[in-house]
C-alpha cells in the first residue's frame, strides 16, 4: 500500500470510529444527592399525605422507587448513618454506640477517629472525585478528601456567642469554608422558627401543661437548640449545594427525630395515663394504636411540611435537573409498653422501619426492597464503580433502566490521614446526648 493510501486508510476509519461514537451518544454524566432525615417514617407521613398537607411528598412518592426501609437494631442513629455511608454493619464499621468507657471508665462518644471502614464519599475519593458532605453524623474530626466537609460539630456554632465562633474552625475541611460558611449562621431564633413554618415547642408544652417543668424533659428543654440547628444545616446546604460542584452531595436533618422523642409531651397527662396505663399488661388494640399514631401525626405537621419544603426546593433546582436523588431516613418509631420511641424496644419488637425515595432518569417507580445496607453499593454501582466484596448490602440494579457491569473491590481507610480527638468537642456531644435523652 503507497503512503498516499495509507493515509487515506488511515483518515477513514478515524471518521467511521467519530460516527459511532456520535451515534452513541455522549456518556451520561452521573450525579447523586442524598437527602437524610432522622427518624422520618410512612406511618406518620402517610396520613398528612392522605390530607393533602405534603403535596410535593405525594407526587415525589408517586413517581419515585420507594420503600419501607429496613433498619438493624440498635436503631441509634451514629450507628446507622455510618452503615448507611459505609453498606456495612456496626461490628465492620466499628461505630458501636452513641459512647463508649475509655480509661478509667470515662465516657466519651463515639467519633470519626473510632471509624474502620471507609464512608462513600472516601471511596469516590480513590477514583478522583469530588463529594460534599454536610452535618452527617459521626464526621468529626472530618475527613480529607477531594471535595468538602462540614462536620457533624459545627452545627454546635449556633449556640455559642460569635467571638468564640472560630473555636470551630477545625470542624470542616478545607478550612477555608469555614470562614465562609461562617457568613451564613443567623442566631435569631423568633425570625427562625418564623422563616421555616416550626412552633415553639415549649410554649405549645406550657400551654398543653400549665404549671408543669419544662426542664424535665431534656429534649423538650433544648427543643429551640435543635430546631436552631438544622435552619443552620439548612443554610449551609443551600450555600454549598449551589457554590461547589461534586459528584456526590450529601445532607442530614434530625428534626423529625427530635420532635417525635418529644411528641408525647404535647400530649395532656389525662390522655397519656389512659393511653400507656403503668403497671398493666400491654394490650392496645390496633385501632387504638392507629389513634395514636394519627395524633401524632398531627402534632408532627410542621416538621413534615418543613421537610416537604427543603425536598422541593432541592429537587427542583435546575442544577440536580438530572441528577439521581436517594431521600432516606435511619429508623421510624414504634408505640410500646413504655410509650413511643425506636430503641430500647421489647427484644421481640422488630427495629421500626424508615423511609426511602430514589428519584432520577432512569428510575423505575414503584416499591421496592431496600435496607440500610444497600445504599453505599447502589451508588458505586451507579457511578459504575467497584462494589467492594465485604459490603453486606446489595446494589439495587432493579430500580433502574439501565445496564451496568457489576465490579467487584476492596476499598480500605487511608490510615495516614489520622484524625485527632478533640476533649472540647467530646464534652460537647456528651452534654448533647443527654439533651436528647439517649444516655444519662
Amino acid at each position: 500500500m503507497t503512503l498516499k493510501k495509507s493515509i487515506k486508510m488511515t483518515f477513514v476509519l478515524a471518521a467511521a470510529l467519530s460516527l459511532l461514537t456520535c451515534g452513541s451518544g455522549k456518556k451520561e454524566k452521573i450525579q447523586v444527592v442524598i437527602l437524610g432525615f432522622d427518624g422520618a417514617n410512612w406511618p406518620t407521613i402517610d396520613p398528612l399525605i392522605a390530607a393533602g398537607k405534603l403535596p410535593f411528598l405525594k407526587q415525589l412518592k408517586e413517581t419515585s422507587a420507594w420503600a419501607d426501609f429496613k433498619t438493624d437494631k440498635p436503631t441509634k442513629s451514629s450507628v446507622i448513618w455510618t452503615s448507611i455511608a459505609t453498606g456495612k454493619t456496626m461490628k465492620k464499621h466499628g461505630i458501636l454506640d452513641f459512647t463508649y468507657l475509655k480509661d478509667n471508665n470515662l465516657e466519651v462518644p463515639f467519633s470519626n477517629s473510632e471509624k474502620r471502614e471507609p464512608s462513600l464519599w472516601q471511596m469516590l475519593d480513590r477514583f478522583g472525585m469530588r463529594s460534599v458532605v454536610i452535618n452527617w453524623y459521626v464526621t468529626y474530626p472530618p475527613d480529607q478528601f477531594n471535595g468538602v466537609m462540614v462536620s457533624d460539630r459545627f452545627r454546635q456554632i449556633i449556640i455559642k456567642k460569635p467571638e468564640f465562633a472560630n473555636d470551630y474552625v477545625d470542624t470542616v475541611t478545607p478550612g477555608m469554608d469555614f470562614y465562609r460558611l461562617k457568613k451564613v449562621i443567623r442566631r435569631d431564633y423568633g425570625r427562625t422558627i418564623e422563616r421555616i413554618g416550626m412552633p415553639d415547642f415549649i410554649k405549645l408544652f406550657k400551654k398543653i401543661n400549665p404549671g408543669k417543668d419544662v426542664r424535665k424533659s431534656f429534649t423538650l428543654q433544648n427543643s429551640r437548640t435543635f430546631v436552631m440547628q438544622d435552619a443552620l444545616i439548612e443554610d449551609v446546604t443551600d450555600t454549598l449545594f449551589k457554590s461547589k460542584q461534586a459528584d456526590l452531595y450529601l445532607t442530614y436533618f434530625r428534626l423529625p427525630d427530635i420532635v417525635q422523642h418529644l411528641v408525647l409531651r404535647l400530649f395532656d397527662d389525662e390522655y397519656i395515663k389512659s393511653t400507656f396505663p403503668e403497671g398493666e399488661t400491654w394490650n392496645m388494640s390496633v385501632e387504638k394504636q392507629h389513634e395514636v399514631i394519627g395524633r401524632i401525626s398531627q402534632e408532627l405537621e410542621p416538621v413534615y411540611r418543613y421537610m416537604d419544603r427543603l425536598l422541593q426546593k432541592y429537587l427542583n433546582d435546575p442544577k440536580f435537573k438530572d441528577a439521581y436523588f436517594f431521600i432516606m431516613s435511619d429508623h421510624g418509631f414504634s408505640l410500646y409498653p413504655g410509650g413511643y420511641n425506636h430503641y430500647d424496644l421489647p427484644k421481640d419488637m422488630e427495629a421500626p422501619p424508615g423511609i426511602l425515595l430514589v428519584k432520577g432518569p432512569s428510575v423505575k417507580p414503584g416499591k421496592i426492597n431496600a435496607c440500610i445496607y444497600d445504599i453505599a453499593p447502589t451508588i458505586l454501582y451507579l457511578f459504575g464503580l467497584p462494589v467492594d466484596r465485604n459490603m453486606d448490602g446489595r446494589p439495587l440494579q432493579d430500580v433502574f433502566k439501565l445496564s451496568r457491569k457489576l465490579k467487584y473491590s476492596l476499598y480500605s481507610l487511608d490510615k495516614n490521614k489520622k484524625k485527632v480527638r478533640n476533649q472540647a468537642a467530646d464534652r460537647e456531644a456528651i452534654e448533647e446526648l443527654k439533651a436528647l435523652g439517649y444516655i444519662n
